[in-house]
């Protein structure tokens, strides 16, 4: 009996320790099932991280992003969003894409941003946020768009279109003025996404400028300074919170890190990456901006020197195209004169006392005192001097700007100043387009009531401006606004003319206003000459 209940004894003991075992098993290995809705953990909920890095120029980077954000609507344990931004912002659809998925985000769940740099687009997709923290050193605003215009399609015999906009997609004529479309859509974002907020205008708020993290909570561009965990907390304390997880839900949907690289890309990059005409709302350093305005090759050289009634110079590297300077010829052959071009100045002088204008453009070479005495010489016995400046990167060298054809004007009292003018009030979206109703009497004035040159200069006359910009048009060197001249003429009978913008001469630029009227003045001077 005595070992019959010892045996017993030592069963139930086994069996004890077994059970014990396999609950401690059960414990150790057990796994949650996939669909009940939590994980093991004693947080009440997580703060999603979406991290908006570099430029978005990448169409399958912004689907991660969408993606990213379809995560956090759709995950119930996801309680609120930080939006980590360190962009200069990028192509204009896909900042506006992933701007308006935010914004369905944001009517489920809060969403708060943190930027180190949010620069133009990387600055839309923060004010689709609550509240905005930045660090004292961030970068944030250039509100703005940047486009790449369509060209003009030499058409093909063997390639055929439907229309005259197929390839192109845009008038040129007008594709600088449906910016302004695009910019009010951007303006509309920030008015909604900081309404009251703001402590600035909205014209300060669309020049462009970018600002400091201090500063920008003054003016209402960002709420506070904070760091990346300051803003996880804020979302936290939204979802009242007390204790939560914080994850990564680009890289949840990614399944890796994603990495991207913070290089400014060059006009040329981006045109190549999307052809024109495309938008974007995209900061860029000006050295990459002027680099990528200044090909190596623009100027037009080597073309067949012609003695002709108006000779236009390409010996001091000029920057100008028979392109530009098409009407021009155009107007001078209904008056029954022929242009030619010469890349010789000393076949120019020598044929000076044979023609009644010479033309000189952008030149990136400065003129010698002989080469402004023999024109001089020409000047006073009735010959036209015409000088076409423009502001543009296209046309300047960046290293002398104006100096080089200052070197010629100046001997006759007109200076091309440094910068472009521009009036962001009157011309809201395309601020460079200048229109121009101060004109005053002249050779050139009859029938001209309104002019729009693009990206012009100003010109320095001793009171002998005759077309003038308002009181409200800015230089973008001294950022100063009065009165500046835009075209002007010497004090002798108005032999040396002096305009500062280019673009006004070309197709289609030609019909806006009374360009064409201007232009068929000036041939009726350059024709009177005997």
């Amino acid at each position: 009996m005595e070992k019959t209940s010892g045996n017993r004894s030592q069963t139930v003991l086994a069996l004890i320790v077994l059970v014990m075992v396999s609950a401690l098993a059960s414990i150790y290995f057990w796994e949650p099932e996939e669909d009940n809705g939590f994980l093991p953990s004693n947080n009440e909920g997580t703060i999603g991280v979406i991290e908006v890095y570099g430029v978005l120029d990448d169409t399958y980077y912004a689907y991660l992003l969408s993606q990213a954000v379809q995560e956090a609507v759709t995950d119930d344990d996801v309680k609120a969003v930080v939006l980590e931004i360190d962009s200069p912002g990028g192509v204009a659809y896909l900042t506006e894409q992933v701007y308006l998925d935010i914004l369905e985000l944001k009517s489920e769940k809060p969403v708060i941003a943190y930027t180190s740099m949010a620069l133009s687009g990387g600055y839309y997709i923060a004010v689709a946020a609550d509240h905005i923290f930045a660090l004292p050193s961030s970068m944030v605003g250039n509100v703005g768009v940047i486009g790449t215009g369509p060209g003009w399609i030499v058409p093909s015999e063997t390639t055929l279109e439907t229309g005259p906009h197929k390839i192109t997609g845009f008038s040129p004529e007008l594709f600088p003025f449906n910016l302004t479309n695009v910019l009010e859509g951007f303006a509309e974002a920030v008015v909604e996404g900081r309404g009251e907020k703001l402590t600035i205008s909205m014209d300060e708020v669309t020049r462009g400028s970018i600002w400091m993290g201090s500063e920008a909570i003054n003016n209402g561009i960002v709420d506070e300074i904070g760091s990346i965990q300051t803003a996880i907390d804020y979302a936290a304390s939204l979802s009242e919170l007390d204790s939560w997880d914080v994850e990564s839900l680009l890289f949840r949907v990614a399944n890796e890190t994603v990495t991207t690289e913070l290089r400014y890309p060059t006009i040329e990059e981006l045109n190549a990456k999307n052809p024109p005409p495309a938008l974007y709302y995209l900061y860029m350093p000006s050295d990459i901006y002027m680099e990528s305005q200044i090909p190596d090759t623009i100027n037009v050289t080597a073309l067949s020197s012609h003695v002709g009634d108006v000779i236009v110079d390409l010996s001091h590297e000029n920057v100008i195209s028979p392109w530009i300077l098409d009407s021009l010829a155009e107007e001078l052959v209904g008056e029954g004169l022929y242009m030619g071009y010469s890349d010789n100045w000393e076949e120019i002088e020598g044929v000076l006392n044979k023609t009644k204008a010479l033309v000189i453009s952008s030149p990136r070479e400065f003129y010698s005192y002989e080469e402004y005495t023999a024109i001089n010489d020409w000047v006073d016995e009735g010959g036209v001097l015409i000088f076409l400046g423009d502001a543009s990167a296209t046309f300047l060298d960046p290293s002398m700007l104006q100096a080089p054809l200052n070197s010629l004007s100046d001997h006759w009292n007109l200076h091309y100043s440094n910068g472009y003018l521009y009036d962001v009030e009157e011309n809201y979206g395309f601020y460079r387009n200048l229109i121009l109703t101060d004109i005053r009497d002249s050779v050139l004035s009859e029938g001209v009531d309104e002019l729009v040159f693009y990206t012009t200069g100003a010109i320095v006359s001793r009171g002998n401006g005759v077309i003038k910009t308002s009181a409200d048009v800015f230089n973008s060197v001294s950022e100063r606004s009065e009165m500046y001249s835009v075209v002007a003429v010497n004090d002798k009978d108005s032999t040396v003319i002096a305009f500062g913008d280019t673009t006004w001469l070309m197709e289609p630029y030609i019909n806006a206003a009374d360009n064409r009227v201007l232009l068929e003045n000036l041939v009726v001077v350059i024709a009177s000459v005997d």
